[in-house]
This record gives structure tokens, C-alpha cells and sequence, in this order.
């Protein structure tokens, strides 16, 4: 069912308002849990992410690759060039719901804003296979691209539990003494699961797609993709984790999501451990704004993102 009548700020869009209104929450945790209902609950979510494609007012194109012996996607626009870049995109959807294809309205515009091709590794959903499978399957994606050309510039981008699953890669090449990726750009990232954000409680009910209930459905969640782990593990929860010596990072997050805590706790860690961060805020803003290209904030949002990508 639609949620109707929430309490809107003045100073957003009048179509943000619009959309905010209109939105149909994600199926609840206890469906995505379920085996006798999550494909519904897959399905449903999935419709919602390829819904938001129809905004998309440029031409793209998707097509198959296999990296490293993982099935992806590699997402080129009508204005992507040959370059020396190469953007990673690590989807979101809790671990167990969306997909490369399912989910390109994220990383589309950032594509068609900067020229630069992506690749998004299809990563094994949860419960089909749980922590570290993901991590690994990312692992071996990026190891293989920077094989095959080792003077490749990688961008890694990620949104929602993606970031979990992409951060937990970058600690692991960090600690291996691999190359890193050159910037870091993750979307209203889910880090943390312990729940531990004081805005898992004082935002929940306000964000229209997703509840918290004070950062239980968090924690059963990652103990869902990590079972008999400890929460607060590095390699499941990487806000955990020592942050010191990792590339650029740029993080998105709006005031109306309970990940908003997330995403401020990482980055004055990072900071503090010296690296360069930078946090951008969007007043009233939702989970995963940025994949409704035709709202006026998504554009800024994904222009701030190209801005960073493209700057020296």
C-alpha cells in the first residue's frame, strides 16, 4: 500500500514531494527470510528497481561479461569513450534481492556524466550463498580486471548493502597489499550491522521504503548473510574495521534514511584515520534517491558523484 499524508519539508522539489508520497515500502525482512515467499518479495523489489530504468532519457546499453570467472554486467551510455577508467559497481538490496541489470538506474547517469564504462559483478544473492561469498566474487572480478590491464584507473561504487560487501573487499586488498582502487564512492551505505546508529531510531518511520525498528531488522538481516558471525566482525560490519590508508572517499546520504548515522559515523573515522572524505547530505531525501533520474536531486547527486570521479 502507498503511504499517503507524510510530513514534508518546503524546500524540496515539488516532484521529490510527489514521489516521496507515491512510494511502496520494500517487502518486509520476515518475506525476504521466508523460502516459501522470497521470490515474491524478489520479484516485487526487482519491478520497483526496473521501474525507476524508464526515467533514464538517454541512450545505454547492458550487455553480458564474465570476469574472473563471475558473471557481469558492463553498462556503457551513448557518450562513453575509451579511457583509462573503469567504474565497479557493487549493487545493493540487503544481499538478497536486485541485481546488475536490475538495479543500472544507479549507476547509468554516473556513466552517461563522466564517459566512463562500469562493470557490475552479479554477485551470488543470500541465502544461495552467504558471507564471504560476495566479498570473494568481488575479489576475484577486480583482480582479474587489473590482470588483464594493470595501468587501469578503478573507481569502486557501491549503494546500500553493496557498500558492506564492497568495503569489506577494499580492507581486504588494502591488508594484501594489492593496488586500490583510485576513489571510493558509496550511496547510503549499510555498514554497520549491530544497528548501532542513533538515526535507526530517531529516523525510523520517516524514510517510506524501509523500517528499522531500532536497528533490529538490521541486525537479523547481516546475521541472515553471516550466520554465527559476530556483528561486529570487520569483514561483515566494515565500519568496524581499521580505515587507515584507503583511497578517496566520497559518500552520498539523505536526511530522511535511517542509514543517515552510518554513513556520518564512517566518515569521521575515516577522517580521523587520515584519509580524504567527504560527506554529502540531501535534504529530505530517501533511500536510494539517486536511482529516480527525473527527480531534480537525483542530478545534482549524480553530478556531484561525476565531479568526483573526473576530478585530479
Amino acid at each position: 500500500m502507498a503511504l499517503t499524508a507524510r510530513r514534508l519539508g518546503k524546500a524540496m522539489s515539488e516532484h521529490a514531494r510527489q514521489r516521496i508520497q507515491g512510494l511502496r515500502a520494500y517487502p518486509t525482512l520476515d518475506t525476504w527470510m521466508n523460502p516459501l515467499t522470497r521470490s515474491l518479495a524478489r520479484h516485487f523489489a526487482n519491478q520497483n528497481w526496473l521501474k525507476a530504468q524508464e526515467e533514464i532519457d538517454f541512450t545505454y546499453r547492458l550487455s553480458d561479461a564474465e570476469i574472473g570467472g563471475v558473471n557481469c554486467v558492463r553498462y556503457e551510455t551513448e557518450k562513453t569513450r575509451a579511457s583509462d577508467q573503469l567504474i565497479i559497481y557493487v549493487h545493493g538490496g540487503g544481499g538478497v534481492s536486485g541485481a546488475p541489470r536490475v538495479n543500472a538506474s544507479m549507476i547509468l547517469p554516473v556513466c552517461q556524466l563522466t564517459c566512463v564504462e562500469a562493470v557490475g559483478p552479479d554477485y551470488t544473492l543470500v541465502p544461495e550463498a552467504r558471507f564471504p561469498t560476495q566479498i570473494e566474487e568481488i575479489d576475484r572480478v577486480y583482480k582479474a580486471l587489473l590482470h588483464d590491464n594493470p595501468q587501469m584507473r578503478i573507481i569502486l561504487f557501491a549503494d546500500s548493502m553493496g557498500c558492506s560487501f564492497a568495503l569489506s573487499a577494499l580492507l581486504k586488498w588494502r591488508d594484501e597489499g594489492a593496488r586500490l582502487p583510485e576513489k571510493v564512492v558509496l550511496i547510503s551505505p549499510a555498514i554497520d550491522g549491530e544497528g548501532a546508529s542513533d538515526t535507526h531510531r530517531t529516523l525510523d518511520g520517516h524514510d517510506p521504503l524501509m523500517r528499522s525498528y531500532g536497528g533490529r531488522n538490521c541486525r537479523r538481516l547481516f546475521s541472515f548473510y553471516a550466520p554465527g558471525e559476530s556483528l561486529k566482525d570487520p569483514r561483515i560490519s566494515p565500519i568496524y574495521g581499521d580505515l587507515r590508508n584507503l583511497p578517496p572517499v566520497l559518500v552520498h546520504a539523505g536526511t530522511r534514511e535511517i542509514l543517515l548515522g552510518d554513513s556520518a559515523r564512517f566518515c569521521e573515522k575515516a577522517r580521523r584515520a587520515g584519509v580524504d572524505t567527504c560527506l554529502r547530505l540531501f535534504d529530505g531525501m530517501f533511500h536510494l534517491f539517486h536511482m529516480h533520474w527525473d527527480l531534480p536531486e537525483a542530478k545534482i547527486a549524480h553530478q556531484d558523484i561525476a565531479d568526483f570521479i573526473l576530478a585530479h
